[in-house]
């Protein structure tokens, strides 16, 4: 009955783990908006787990498969979950009964003591047996070693899809600025064959004697100065394409650029103005935020463990004998319980210096985290802010462009009737470039504010 009590009463310190308030890892706001109040909003939904399937692109996504798949950067975060969970099952091994055997052969032991009291002469031991120990982890040492392991566990987790995420997010953005890029490409050479096309009539009516050499030097600088523009923007295709291939981890020399079609792209309807918080809740940012602070409450918990009484419990037995043959008779048996309680009376200010740090810490941990949440809230809102300004700027790019290129057709009908002189349409067809690059690049913008929407909300 004694040793029931005994070990009921140090099953009950073994729960009393010291009462830690939660710490507050609330978020405030409902949700964020770039609208007045009281204004009709439309509100996102929330983002799927592979959110650049949205685009509707097969390149993309294999692009975005093969980067998963094989990127290096997921690699080392993926062994650094697996080393967090592994810390994880050894310090809570370490509040487990810890079992030790002797190997299957007897140990053996030669002794001689010829100067002792009856002059023995030398003999042999046989031996073989085990022990057994046990660390109830007293005042919540084993409760908050847990929860700091599991935490930690966590952190790496949300680590991991953070950089999932990002990953996806870069080459996403990585792709469809290449397809801008081969979109403004294509552009401008289509606009070089209309620009030669008209020089080509500038020439004859030249050879006919019905306008000046000046006219047609007019029009061929026009096309030099188009064809100007042309290599910074291969330039800036190839950037792209280097760095879809590092993000996809192949070499650039050995990447097959894709040709991806701006035009097919798709984009939400309507345009999201509105971010409700529990969306943002789940970033892995912000996941890998509340972990850490998990993680430094429950190391805070350990610290404060480390001040109270740690209680050790030991057990061994075995078969002891001079003659192999009598090893294991009924006799030979041994064993021997212990029970060690050791209270820190004083350690040089170690303990309560630690308790200290560890309070630091997981005030640090607030502070990152209370950060990460205004970041979160910061990307979001410059997301939103840009994508309803680069979608009125896309409407406005459209009707510029549709004005541009009517205004142009009608310059070049009226100048082969005489009506107005080759500055008319000159002028009239270099705005129209204009607007045609514009509206090629106001699409890409918005096509990448999507996607940073989407990378900023997903989780």
């Amino acid at each position: 009955m004694a040793r029931f009590f005994v070990l009921l009463a140090v099953l009950t310190l073994a729960a009393c783990a010291p009462p830690l308030p939660a710490p507050d890892t609330r978020i405030a706001v409902s949700s964020y908006t770039t609208q007045p109040v009281n204004a009709p909003v439309s509100t996102t939904m929330p983002v799927a787990a592979a959110w650049w399937q949205s685009f509707g692109s097969p390149q993309i996504d294999a692009l975005v498969a093969k980067g998963l798949a094989s990127s290096p950067t997921l690699e080392e975060a993926s062994q650094n979950l697996i080393t967090a969970q592994q810390n994880a099952v050894a310090a809570n091994g370490a509040y487990l009964p810890q079992i030790g055997l002797n190997p299957g052969q007897p140990n053996v032991s030669r002794t001689a003591e010829p100067g002792g009291p009856n002059g023995f002469p030398p003999y042999t031991i046989y031996a073989v047996g085990g022990t057994v120990s046990y660390d109830p982890g007293l005042f919540g040492a084993r409760k908050y070693t847990y929860e700091n392991g599991a935490a930690l566990s966590d952190y790496q987790s949300a680590e991991l899809d953070a950089a999932r995420q990002s990953l996806a997010g870069n080459i996403a953005a990585a792709a469809i600025a290449l397809a801008g890029f081969q979109a403004q490409i294509a552009t401008t050479q289509d606009i070089i064959a209309v620009e030669q096309k008209l020089l080509t009539l500038l020439q004859g009516e030249y050879q006919d004697g019905a306008i000046s050499q000046l006219t047609v030097l007019q029009q061929q600088a026009q096309i030099l100065a188009t064809q100007e523009t042309l290599p910074a923007l291969q330039t800036n295709a190839d950037t792209q394409t280097d760095r879809l291939a590092v993000l996809t981890a192949q070499l650039p020399g050995e990447f097959a650029m894709p040709v991806i079609s701006l035009d097919a792209l798709t984009t939400p309807t309507p345009i999201p103005v509105e971010i409700p918080s529990e969306y943002l809740a789940n970033r892995p940012d912000l996941r890998a935020a509340r972990a850490n602070v998990a993680a430094q409450n429950a190391a805070l918990g350990i610290a404060i463990a480390h001040l109270y009484p740690d209680l050790q419990l030991s057990a061994s037995g075995g078969w002891v004998g001079e003659t192999f043959n009598t090893l294991f008779n009924t006799t030979s048996a041994f064993y021997s319980l212990a029970g060690n309680l050791l209270a820190p009376i004083y350690q040089g200010g170690q303990l309560h210096a630690r308790k200290a740090a560890a309070q630091a810490q997981l005030a640090e941990a607030l502070a990152a985290y209370h950060d990460a949440v205004f970041n979160a809230f910061g990307q979001a809102a410059d997301a939103l802010h840009a994508l309803g300004n680069d979608d009125a700027a896309l409407q406005t790019a459209e009707q510029a462009k549709d004005t541009a290129v009517a205004a142009y057709h009608l310059a070049s009908q009226q100048y082969e009737l005489g009506a107005v002189d080759y500055t008319t349409v000159l002028t009239a067809q270099t705005l129209a470039a204009q607007q045609v690059l514009a509206l090629v690049q106001a699409r890409t913008n918005l096509l990448l504010d999507v996607a940073r929407l989407d990378a900023a909300m997903a989780d």
